[in-house]
């Protein structure tokens, strides 16, 4: 799937607190207005230092700008006040008590330099997976940000609904390698790029579910943190590793097994097999 630089939208997310990752796109020639009234595009009605409309971003394409729509306590870019300006790309805008940060879609290009995943990850795996996966309904991943930054540069400039599993100040202090839940929608871009650049490197496994993005991740914070037999303590549990899951699955009593599942209908994560790496899928 092609997508033209001037096709590539903006994309403005809440950083942190209480709606963290929650974000707002701007197709070309389109203007937002933030701020706490329901009425703007991008509402956050609890936080009581916003204005009803605070600040407008206008996205033409090739550049963001920002202005400040006469608030009396201002809008910061990048830490300085600004009345109206260009927001670059990773531009932090703080307004109220809320940050925010801006990214253009598809931004940063992949770095192809020294990979040499092709050597264990045939090319055709790679393409079946990626069959399989698109034709699939309620399809969603976890995905390890500490298995290559990449993957939180991918999910940050993408249109598609992510958040991580992690809250409160854990959420903040392990942003950079948490575990990310993200849906995936039929046609989604970052589906492609995710099996195209982390095919055969354990980026994370995918799974269909019909329960609503809030619920389903509800349901995985339940086994962030597991307790083993003989143990003393809770243990980190990573079940979002492919190569965790695929041992881990067959192991698992019925009982034990539905109450993983869930709200799951299948999993699916690669497989390695004779120096090849398939999709196995794990049905409920």
């Amino acid at each position: 799937m092609t997508h033209r630089i001037a096709d590539r939208r903006a994309i403005v997310q809440v950083r942190w607190g209480p709606m963290a990752y929650r974000k707002a796109v701007l197709e070309p020639g389109q203007v937002l207005r933030v701020g706490r009234s329901e009425a703007t595009g991008l509402a956050l009605p609890h936080d009581s230092r916003l204005e009803e409309e605070h600040f407008e971003l206008a996205w033409d394409g090739s550049r963001c700008r920002i202005r400040d729509l006469r608030t009396s306590a201002g809008t910061l870019l990048d830490g300085k006040p600004i009345k109206e300006g260009v927001v670059p790309h990773g531009g932090w805008i703080r307004a109220g008590g809320t940050d925010f940060v801006t990214y253009v879609e598809r931004y940063t290009p992949a770095d192809t330099a020294g990979d040499e995943s092709g050597s264990v990850a045939d090319s055709e795996g790679r393409s079946k997976a990626l069959s399989l996966l698109g034709s699939q309904d309620g399809l969603y991943a976890v995905l390890d940000a500490a298995r290559d930054a990449r993957i939180l540069t991918l999910l940050r400039e993408s249109v598609e609904e992510h958040h991580s599993l992690y809250e409160g100040p854990k959420g903040v202090a392990l942003a950079e390698v948490a575990p990310y839940l993200v849906r995936l929608p039929r046609e989604s871009m970052l589906l492609n790029s995710l099996v195209e650049e982390g095919w055969g490197k354990a980026w994370g496994v995918f799974l269909t579910s019909n329960a609503s993005f809030t619920d389903t991740r509800r349901h995985f914070r339940k086994f962030l943190m597991i307790e083993l037999e003989g143990a003393e303590g809770r243990f980190y549990f990573r079940f979002y590793d492919p190569r965790v899951l695929s041992q881990f699955l067959p192991t698992c009593a019925s009982q034990q097994k539905a109450d993983f599942f869930g709200p799951v209908s299948s999993f699916m994560c690669e497989t390695l097999v004779e120096d090849t790496h398939s999709l196995t899928v794990h049905p409920a």
